[in-house]
């Protein structure tokens, strides 16, 4: 990039050049922690039958998520298969609180995820709902 137009962004503390910005913004090794915790809280949400919790983190991963292919778009293919796929299917046992459905739905999408993992040669990784609610959460769901 040529830096006769390049800009000075002053963080108040330092600068840096706006070409510069790119290797500083998050990849998906910092973006899916955050993407699994939104995961986790919707799981649990959903055991409890709490529709709002459970549809808002849904609705916040899947923010996470298109930030992430955002950032790296060599991941918007499969995210947006994933997406439409089988996070739709949470989704929807979501929406119509069918819960029945729930459980099964989400391990089909922690399965895919998992698979995605494959695709990108990180089989290391595999995602797993952890065994108890998180702690910072009241699940009940509201009258």
């Amino acid at each position: 990039m040529s830096t006769e137009h390049d800009h000075v962004i002053d963080t108040g503390k330092g600068t840096f050049n706006l070409s510069d910005l790119g290797p500083l913004l998050p990849g998906m090794a910092e973006v899916m922690p955050l993407v699994g915790e939104r995961i986790w809280k919707c799981y649990y949400a959903g055991l409890a039958r709490n529709k709002p919790l459970a549809r808002f983190q849904l609705k916040e991963a899947v923010n996470l998520m298109q930030k992430g292919t955002f950032l790296r778009p060599k991941y918007t293919e499969n995210m947006d298969a994933f997406i439409a796929d089988e996070v739709e299917a949470v989704k929807q046992a979501i929406e119509s609180e069918d819960w029945d459905a729930f459980e099964p739905a989400f391990k089909a999408m922690v399965d895919a995820a998992n698979g995605y993992h494959e695709v990108y040669d990180k089989e290391f990784l595999r995602w797993r709902i952890p065994d108890s609610p998180p702690p910072d959460l009241d699940l009940t769901p509201r009258a």
